[in-house]
C-alpha cells in the first residue's frame, strides 16, 4: 500500500484518523487536537504526548502549530499585517512553551537559496534584523532600543559546503550562547490546497530532507544542546501522493518516484512568504520593530 508523504503534523493526524477513527472510537490516544479560527485564518495546535500518540502520527512527541491561511498572492497590506501579527504570536508563544525567559535567539536558514522550492530558510532570515554585533560592539545603545538578541546563520546544502547543516548549527549555537534555535525550512505537504499556504511550527525540531526522501542528520533539542522550534511551509507535493490522492490508493505511482511537484508561480510565492515569515519573526523578538520598518531592511 502506498502511504502518503508529508511534514505537516495536521495532515499525518488527520490520515490516521481517517483510517482507525472509526474502530478507535475517538480521538487517539496520546494526542492532544484543539483548533479555532480568526475570520479565515484557522490555528490547529497538536500535543503528542507518548510513544502511543508518536507511533499513531509518525511525528515526534512535542507540539505542532498549524497556522491555515488563504492565497497569499492575493492579500492585501491589512490582511498581509494581520497575518503576520498571528503568526508572530504563535512563534512567540512555542518559544515561551519550550524556554521560557530566552534571551538570545539563532535563527538557521535551511536549505538551497538557488532553488525557489527550497529558498524559504535563506530569504525568510534574511528578512530578520540581526542584532547580536549591536549588543556586543554597543551595549548601551541595545539596552536602550527594546530589541532582542539575534543572530543567523545560512548552512547551505552539504553538497556546496561538504558539512551536514546540523554541524554548522551546532557550531554557532555553541559560539552565540543561544538560549533557543528557530529553524527555518521548505516543506513537503499531502493535500495540494496546503501548498504554500500553511505555516507549520513545532518544537521537536526538523529533519531537513525528509519530506523529499533525503533526510540528513536531525536539528533538535537533543543534537543542538538547546530547545530547538522548527518553522516551515509546504512548498513541494510528492507526485505519487498527488495522483494517489486522485486516482486512488491503488494507482500505479512507481514511475513517479523521487518526482516533487511545485505551484507555477513558486518564485514569486517564495518571496511573499519569505517576508511573511521575516517580519512574524521580527514581530514576534523585535516588538517595537514596526513593519515600514521592516520592509526597508
Amino acid at each position: 500500500m502506498f502511504f502518503s508523504v508529508t511534514d505537516l503534523a495536521v495532515e499525518a493526524r488527520d490520515e490516521y484518523m481517517s483510517r482507525y477513527a472509526i474502530s478507535h472510537e475517538g480521538e487517539i490516544d496520546g494526542v492532544e487536537y484543539s483548533e479555532r479560527k480568526e475570520d479565515d485564518i484557522s490555528i490547529s495546535t497538536i500535543d503528542i504526548l507518548n510513544e502511543e500518540g508518536q507511533r499513531a502520527v509518525g511525528k515526534k512527541r512535542g507540539r505542532y502549530v498549524t497556522i491555515s491561511f488563504p492565497d497569499i498572492m492575493l492579500a492585501d497590506y491589512g490582511g498581509f499585517i494581520k497575518l503576520c501579527e498571528i503568526c508572530a504570536r504563535e512563534i512567540r508563544g512555542l518559544c515561551e512553551h519550550v524556554c521560557k525567559n530566552a534571551e538570545s535567539v539563532l535563527l538557521c536558514g535551511l536549505g538551497n537559496e538557488r532553488m525557489s522550492p527550497d529558498a524559504l530558510g535563506p530569504a525568510s532570515v534574511k528578512n530578520v534584523l540581526v542584532t547580536r554585533r549591536l549588543k556586543e560592539e554597543e551595549p548601551e545603545i541595545f539596552s536602550r532600543t527594546g530589541l532582542f538578541d539575534v543572530c543567523a546563520v545560512f548552512p547551505d546544502v552539504s553538497a556546496h559546503t561538504g558539512l551536514e547543516g546540523a554541524e554548522i548549527i551546532r557550531a554557532a549555537a555553541k559560539s552565540a550562547s543561544a538560549d533557543i534555535i528557530i529553524a527555518v525550512d521548505a516543506l513537503a505537504a499531502k493535500e495540494p490546497e496546503r501548498l504554500c499556504k500553511t505555516l507549520q511550527l513545532c518544537s521537536a525540531g526538523i529533519l531537513p530532507g525528509s519530506g523529499v526522501g533525503n533526510a540528513v542528520c536531525a536539528i533538535d533539542e537533543h543534537s543542538m544542546g538547546v530547545p530547538v522550534i522548527a518553522l516551515g511551509i509546504p512548498t513541494v507535493i510528492d507526485a505519487g501522493t498527488l495522483v494517489c490522492g486522485a486516482a486512488g490508493e491503488n494507482a500505479d505511482v512507481t514511475p513517479l518516484k523521487g518526482l516533487f511537484v511545485c505551484p507555477k508561480d513558486i518564485d514569486e510565492l517564495s518571496e511573499r512568504l519569505s517576508r511573511l515569515v521575516g517580519y512574524s519573526v521580527n514581530r514576534a523578538f523585535h516588538r517595537e520593530l514596526s513593519f515600514e520598518e521592516m520592509s526597508m531592511l
